[in-house]
């Protein structure tokens, strides 16, 4: 069987570093960011620009599946410094660009934060109404606007709603949690999310659909059923 080529945008950060390591040979990968990427482990690596259309068109040349996760991800940032030009102007040029080079699918990065309005006792459904209470969760939100957009125009696209991260080598990764916080029962293992990311390069047959990125908590931030039931996500990690 032949091997999926995949792009991966921000290869260079801290989600995109994890992966590709954990993909291994799983896939023919393009590793695309505007820093150095360390130890690529024999995986082609280009220096683009998500804010430069013409760029981001050469980087999806030739690819089936594009991982979106270059952004700027703080909840802080600005709208005009940051937000504006990479998580949407750059956004929209993925999209785009993948769409005329003949991609088949963008798994887009996109975050709690889009739902983070509810309240803390919620388990929040995929289909319940977007939620942000920052400029941030509202880029999430048209970049998730913009794969439902473009599955209109023949462009699959899957959202991934990444909660906290915790690395794989944290001591309470699996440890039970004695008070519900967003953090105790909002994250997701670097191991889960690697898995989660390939499911979602992996699946036929979806043209839209927004999943949840957590790790199996008995009380989730957001719920998980929805993503497990469409993608068969099983996570390993967890607070249950």
């Amino acid at each position: 069987m032949e091997r999926k080529k995949v792009l991966i945008t921000g290869a260079a950060g801290f989600i995109g570093s994890y992966i590709r390591k954990a993909f291994g040979d799983r896939y023919v990968m393009r590793l695309a960011d505007i820093t150095e990427i360390d130890d690529p482990q024999e995986h082609e690596v280009i220096k683009a620009d998500i804010t430069d259309l013409e760029q981001m068109r050469s980087a999806c040349e030739g690819m089936d599946t594009v991982v979106h996760l270059a952004a700027d991800r703080s909840p802080r940032a600005d709208f005009y410094e940051t937000l504006l030009s990479l998580n949407l102007i750059g956004t929209y040029n993925v999209f785009q660009a993948a769409k005329e080079q003949g991609c088949q699918r963008v798994v887009f990065a996109s975050s709690v934060n889009a739902m983070l309005g509810y309240p803390a006792e919620a388990s929040v459904g995929w289909d319940m109404p977007v939620n942000p209470t920052n400029v941030y969760g509202v880029t999430k939100c048209f970049g998730e606007a913009l794969g439902r957009c473009y599955a209109h125009h023949g462009l699959s696209s899957i959202a991934i709603r990444i909660g906290g991260i915790k690395r794989q080598d944290d001591p309470d990764l699996n440890q039970p949690v004695t008070a519900r916080s967003e953090w105790s029962e909002g994250w997701i293992s670097q191991r889960d999310l690697a898995q989660l990311i390939q499911r979602c390069i992996d699946v036929e047959g979806i043209d839209f659909a927004i999943v949840h990125g957590q790790s199996r908590h008995k009380q989730p931030r957001l719920d998980i059923s929805h993503t497990c039931e469409i993608l068969g996500y099983e996570p390993q990690d967890g607070t249950v």
